[in-house]
């Protein structure tokens, strides 16, 4: 059996000196904008981040882009960076 996995917000794999503490900031900044823009109460949780996801959707739809091939993607450089 695997040991659960334990996020260290000092790993660092970014080219840009960044760590992933970090980049989770810039995430739940991304959450919080998302929310401010559809006029929402700020809630940095699943179902914010969730409502972002489906926004991103809208995005590549809009711009014609894969949003399946881009979370495929998005989900490898998260796996390779953890």
């Amino acid at each position: 059996m695997s040991k659960p996995f334990k996020f260290d917000a000092t790993k660092r794999d970014f080219t840009d000196g960044s760590n992933n503490g970090q980049r989770a900031e810039v995430a739940a900044a991304a959450v919080e904008a998302a929310s401010r823009a559809r006029h929402e109460a700020v809630t940095i949780d699943e179902d914010g981040v969730r409502d972002l996801l489906a926004d991103l959707g809208h995005l590549c739809d809009r711009e014609g882009w894969s949003f399946p091939a881009l979370i495929n993607t998005a989900k490898k450089d998260w796996r390779a960076e953890r």
